[in-house]
């Protein structure tokens, strides 16, 4: 439950080894790649000087990127028609394994994909061949279905002496405004099918009228029918007879081909899988390639590796000839990435921790306490064991679609559980179980009572966490002498005893008022003065900028200290609030199904309630958690200023995309 260190290693090896190298480095995934290229042009990639790798040392001044564009278009197309070949149902087998000398042979992998699809040209040809002369035929059919109760040949509609003819469709609208200037239209118009929103008709118009015609219905928006121009003659009728013949035709032969074309597939499945699983991993490996520097005898690799996975690495090194594995030089300025490491029931947090920011590499991680205070908070505020069962069946369902939500959902579903126990409720009836603490309603002051002190509780790990960052971070200023460091810490504590004891809550803390009064007022003024004051032990300038703009600043961030502190405690006072919130809403509903009288109308209100509760208050509990965790906790501690360790099969995702 911690962030793995990682550091950043620079691979050489022969150029020959390359391909078999990805493909190991593509089964390891756990590393986040980096452009060699860079790392070269930076300094950061060093080779050292020595007799045995002179080559080595030579190439790196005359190095180019290993992705092939040309290749990999190539690799696509012919995934695509092998897809093609079997009707989109093959899929990559992330199991299947390969012998490196497959792997290898990289260009004739590419002529045996291209050989493998000949093989099935010819019948995938003429079967598409067919399929766009079904596609004409059947809009032949469709446009002549309106036509076949015409007994005339289409060849003398075609050529009239006197008359033009049209054949044609407008929108419902429009056919009303032509029905309104048939009067004045010198056509003859006949009407003879409708089709969806568009009515059709057939237009006679004399020849000499013809253009005043078209205006008309350009106007109308007249779209002539298609299909009409067909080889065969005679009658809409007769036509539609031979056009249904050639279809038939069509149809038996294209049943051959495929008859044909699958009993060839099916002998050919397993070596096409293969061939496909073959182009779709070197399609990976190209994206791999992308970082790697190449030169005319070797490649160069860096990559980011958790420390706990160096072995790793060490053995895929090892197992190729003259491969040499060096790590980076680091200089003070680079940040690696951040490697989270969380147990399966944590992990899903860590979406939440991202969307605020990811933790620098010196960073605590959040992710456990953000999911143990999110999950208190959510349950408190949202405990039925009603509705948090089925917040936990959304989540499973979720999930199983690779949903990140969906992780989420269950573990807030448990946590609503839980506290629906102690709160004895079942879908806002409090009468089925017992309560095992206390029903929320009962004793209100305990409720809010207990809400405050948990969120005093996660104010004061809140500030633990600011302590430790800020001094592994080195930041001793703030560290020590911050508002959120230790000075920060011990004002909060003092300010908490001030209170308890003045106010009587805690009699014993009574005589410590007068003295943590004069603490307070230390610990406002050591925070006020921290940066003189660390600047006077280290012996350095005082003020950076002047004292003046110093102090003017620093005066109002102690006082927004102070109502920071106030404001931090007394917000977590909404988890008790919105708990009753959730219990009064439900009393509110149950109330209005007796109302109506019970029975089937009081049913349909109670379910109707708890379906606006649980999508209400459910969303609303969901903000109100996580405003609490970003504005009062993260706030104290976290500065996200980090980015996410991307392991290889991510970065091919995002490639892909």
């Amino acid at each position: 439950m911690a962030i793995d260190k990682v550091v950043m290693m620079n691979i050489v090896g022969r150029i020959e080894d390359v391909n078999s190298f990805a493909n190991q480095i593509y089964q390891f995934n756990d590393l986040q790649m980096v452009n060699a290229i860079d790392e070269i042009e930076a300094g950061r990639f060093i080779v050292p000087i020595h007799e045995d790798n002179i080559e080595e040392l030579i190439g790196i001044s005359s190095l180019s990127p290993g992705f092939d564009h040309d290749l990999q278009k190539d690799v696509d197309d012919l995934k695509e028609r092998f897809q093609r070949i079997y009707d989109d149902t093959l899929a990559q087998n992330q199991e299947m394994t390969y012998q490196n000398e497959e792997i290898e042979k990289y260009w004739d992998l590419i002529s045996r994909a291209k050989a493998f699809y000949e093989e099935f040209a010819e019948e995938l040809f003429h079967i598409e061949e067919i399929n766009e002369k079904q596609k004409r035929i059947e809009t032949s059919l469709h446009s002549f279905s309106y036509l076949k109760e015409i007994d005339v040949k289409m060849a003398d509609l075609k050529n009239l002496q006197y008359f033009n003819c049209k054949i044609g469709s407008v929108t419902k609208d429009n056919a009303q405004r032509l029905k309104s200037i048939y009067a004045g239209v010198t056509s003859l118009v006949f009407h003879v099918g409708t089709d969806g929103d568009e009515e059709i008709y057939v237009i006679l118009s004399p020849l000499g009228l013809s253009i005043e015609t078209d205006r008309i219905l350009n106007a109308l928006n007249f779209k002539p029918l298609t299909g009409l121009d067909v080889s065969y003659e005679g009658t809409p009728s007769e036509i539609i007879e031979a056009l249904s013949l050639e279809n038939k035709q069509l149809i038996a032969d294209k049943t051959s081909l495929e008859k044909q074309l699958a009993e060839k597939r099916q002998a050919k499945k397993h070596e096409a899988v293969k061939i496909y699983n073959l182009l779709c991993l070197h399609s990976k490996l190209n994206v791999i390639k992308r970082n790697i520097a190449f030169s005319d005898d070797n490649f160069y690799f860096s990559a980011w590796v958790a420390e706990n996975s160096l072995h790793v690495l060490k053995e895929i090194a090892d197992a190729h000839q003259d491969m040499r594995l060096i790590e980076s030089m680091m200089g003070e300025d680079r940040q690696p990435p951040t490697k989270f490491k969380n147990n399966w029931i944590l992990r899903p947090f860590e979406y939440l921790v991202s969307m605020y920011g990811t933790p620098s590499h010196n960073e605590l991680d959040p992710t456990p306490f953000l999911a143990i205070t999110y999950l208190f908070c959510f349950g408190y505020m949202f405990g039925d064991v009603g509705q948090g069962a089925l917040l936990i069946l959304i989540g499973f369902l979720l999930t199983k679609k690779e949903i990140a939500l969906g992780s989420i959902l269950t573990r807030m579903g448990i946590a609503s559980t839980i506290f629906g126990f102690l709160y004895g409720s079942v879908f806002g009836i409090e009468s089925l179980i017992p309560a095992i603490w206390m029903k929320p309603f009962d004793d209100i002051n305990r409720l809010l009572l207990t809400a405050i002190v948990t969120g005093v509780a996660m104010l004061l790990a809140a500030y633990a966490y600011s302590i430790i960052n800020k001094l592994k971070a080195k930041d001793w200023t703030e560290g020590l002498f911050g508002k959120n460091g230790v000075a920060g810490l011990l004002l909060y504590l003092t300010l908490l005893i001030l209170l308890l004891g003045s106010t009587g809550l805690v009699q014993v803390l009574e005589p410590f008022v007068l003295p943590g009064k004069i603490i307070a007022i230390f610990l406002a003024l050591v925070i006020l003065v921290r940066e003189p004051l660390y600047n006077a032990i280290q012996k350095r300038k005082l003020y950076e900028e002047g004292a003046g703009d110093y102090y003017v600043e620093n005066v109002f961030e102690v006082l927004e200290t102070f109502l920071s502190m106030f404001s931090n405690t007394v917000s977590f006072i909404r988890i008790g609030a919105f708990a009753l919130t959730h219990a009064g809403l439900f009393m509110a509903f149950e109330t209005l199904a007796h109302m109506v009288g019970g029975g089937v109308g009081g049913t349909v209100v109670f379910i109707l309630g708890n379906i606006l509760i649980f999508v209400l208050e459910g969303l609303i509990n969901f903000i109100q958690s996580l405003r609490l965790q970003f504005y009062e906790l993260f706030s104290k501690y976290y500065t996200g200023n980090g980015y996410e360790f991307v392991t290889i099969d991510n970065e091919i995702k995002n490639t892909d995309q």
